[in-house]
């Protein structure tokens, strides 16, 4: 037998995928690969179609694998595991600290240094007489003994291959999946990667390793460095060893230039945006939510408030990118809506939106869709009571889902119950779990710090003026308490984040009314504060503070390595400073200062997204329907 890649065996066409896999492209390194949702089916393959005249496990055997993985392990995962009715012969599992290998009941732990940075790499196990070692990227070797008779003779009669979900491991593996390569034989490593020295005398004493990139063969998981086919003329292969690009030429593989990668690379830095697309929305909007649905790509909904003609009042637009372009997708129910909140349950996507209402005395529903995979479109999953709903936020909490709502008034009472509802994994439904008493509720951001988790609320009006207290709450005891009061001015949004370990709130001020101004001017004109939370004293404390006009949103984003802050700009005046939008940038002991001032239309919500290498701005029109999309363009140093 020569080497097996069992993804190709148990799916030999990808048209027939199992039930909660999907087929993606990862654009950072243009391939595909499998990505297994949590309830996805388990792949199986029985024994007999691979060992099809052994009747017992092979003594000495390899497995290669190509994996990705770029978020932190929850549980246990499953790779791969051959089973038996009665005992586990094989598996192989991942955890955030530990890779496991386990033969006939026999476990060896190898330490994971390399599977939570979101990069491809490449894993192989070798078993032969009473070792079993480990080769990370054909670089690390690591060896461990494994206690077992010999000759084994383990029957694999009627036993089955399962791939990415096994009884071993406690959920199914949750990264990208490229090839497994299974290798009757110990030899996993002169098989799939090329040798330190030169095979024949046409090679210098730089042989290319494995490419960053991973890529297959049905007869090797590498290309044949021994020189290159007539299929691999013009292909570019990344010596890891050397550090040097070669080329396949006329047979042999040729390093593009000596110095190439001794050039030091041009620094490219953040110089301006350019508008890239207009986007004609039912009505005018005050939130954007962008969310990417595996297998489907990346997706914008705007939370239309109902200031358009006619059934425009009661639609929002979802749209799809499609060719580096928004398209229309989908069209929504709402009720002036506020804001949506899309959230993902298992293998499940959810999009929920915070209706305003009509007539702000009654109650209004508050709807969360859900995805269906095969219509591929969004379907009315719950109805929710509100009262004048802002806000929406998800969150988990030890593997628990919750979902908070900011309800802002009901009539002319400004001080109404806020509501977190958490999922009830029986009914499938979101119940109610806690109120919060809120005065003028516009904005729920959640964030955690170490092992806490807070919840902060943006408290805009009581009825007399927007100068009040805003609250930060934390969760103990299975609910949420309060953690800090800070002063706020109309405070519309928190935006939660992190520089250098360090946590951040910054909140958006965005009216100036009551007895504070009472002579009633300039009251979109506000300061919006940073906070930044002091460890020893266990409160947020005054950063810098900002002179913003009608601020509704905070965006923090990093492009490189610079930290940036854009504030939103709804209101849009008539003098130079009201129509401008800033954009700051972390400067040292400066702390953030303006460096872009756009004069664009009334910006309600920004969002930041990235396509390979280019980074985008979408932002909502809070006056009209025309939101654009940006561009930012670099220059080099």
């Amino acid at each position: 037998m020569g080497p097996i890649n069992l993804i190709d065996e148990a799916i030999p066409k990808l048209g027939h995928l199992p039930e909660g896999v999907s087929v993606v492209y990862d654009v950072t390194s243009h391939v595909h690969a499998l990505q297994f949702l949590p309830d996805a089916r388990e792949i199986i393959i029985p024994t007999k179609s691979i060992f099809m005249s052994c009747q017992y496990f092979p003594e000495e055997f390899s497995v290669f694998f190509i994996i990705k993985h770029g978020r932190e392990f929850s549980k246990t995962e499953c790779v791969l595991s051959v089973k038996t009715s009665q005992r586990t012969v094989l598996s192989v599992c991942l955890s955030s600290k530990k890779i496991t290998f386990t033969y006939n009941d026999k476990i060896s732990r190898f330490r994971n240094s390399v599977l939570t940075d979101n990069k491809w790499h490449t894993i192989g196990f070798s078993v032969t007489d009473s070792f079993v070692t480990m080769t990370t990227d054909c670089l690390q070797r690591r060896r461990q003994t494994l206690r077992r008779n010999f000759p084994s003779y383990l029957d694999i009669q009627d036993s089955v291959i399962q791939i990415a979900r096994c009884e071993s491991c406690k959920i199914a593996f949750q990264g990208l999946l490229k090839d497994i390569i299974f290798v009757p034989g110990a030899d996993v490593i002169r098989r799939t990667c090329p040798p330190r020295t030169p095979r024949n005398s046409y090679l210098d004493n730089h042989i290319p390793t494995i490419p960053d990139q991973p890529f297959t063969s049905y007869s090797s998981v590498g290309p044949d460095w021994a020189g290159c086919r007539w299929m691999d003329v013009g292909n570019l292969a990344f010596d890891v060893y050397s550090r040097s690009i070669k080329v396949c030429v006329n047979g042999v593989w040729k390093r593009v230039s000596a110095d190439m990668q001794e050039e030091k690379p041009k620094s490219l830095v953040f110089d301006y945006l350019e508008v890239h697309q207009e986007l004609i929305t039912p009505s005018s909007s005050i939130d954007v939510e962008l969310f990417h649905i595996p297998g489907e790509g990346l997706f914008a909904v705007f939370a239309n408030s109902g200031s358009g003609s006619g059934k425009s009042r009661d639609i929002s637009g979802l749209y799809k990118w499609v060719e580096k372009n928004f398209r229309l997708y989908q069209r929504l129910p709402s009720i002036s809506a506020q804001c949506w909140c899309h959230f993902t349950i298992g293998a499940n996507s959810y999009l929920a939106v915070a209706n305003y209402g009509n007539d702000t005395s009654k109650q209004t529903n508050s709807t969360i869709f859900k995805w269906h995979r095969h219509r591929k479109k969004f379907r009315e999953f719950q109805m929710i009571g509100t009262y004048t709903a802002r806000d929406m936020e998800f969150f988990i909490i030890d593997d628990e889902h919750y979902l908070a709502i900011a309800n802002h008034a009901i009539g002319p009472n400004q001080e109404v119950d806020s509501v977190i509802l958490k999922w009830d994994r029986k009914l499938k439904r979101f119940v109610t779990f806690q109120k919060i008493t809120t005065i003028g509720a516009y904005d729920w951001s959640y964030f955690r710090v170490e092992d806490y988790h807070f919840l902060a609320i943006a408290q805009a009006f009581n009825g007399q003026t927007t100068l009040m207290d805003s609250v930060i709450y934390v969760f103990q005891t299975d609910k949420f308490l309060p953690f800090q009061t800070i002063e706020t001015n109309g405070a519309t949004d928190w935006e939660a984040f992190t520089i250098n370990n360090d946590a951040f709130l910054a909140v958006a001020n965005a009216y100036n009314y009551g007895p504070q101004n009472f002579q009633n001017r300039d009251t979109q004109k506000t300061n919006s504060s940073m906070y930044k939370l002091d460890i020893n004293r266990r409160a947020f404390v005054k950063y810098q503070t900002f002179v913003t006009h009608s601020a509704i949103d905070w965006e923090h984003f990093v492009i490189g390595k610079d930290n940036y802050l854009l504030v939103s700009n709804a209101q849009n005046g008539g003098t130079e400073d009201e129509r401008r939008t800033v954009m700051y940038r972390l400067q040292g002991v400066d702390k953030f200062v303006p460096v872009h001032n756009m004069y664009l239309g009334p910006s309600a919500d920004w969002e930041v997204f990235y396509d390979d290498e280019d980074v985008f701005f979408i932002y909502s029109n809070a006056k009209g329907r025309k939101s654009q999309v940006l561009k930012a363009k670099f220059r080099q140093l």
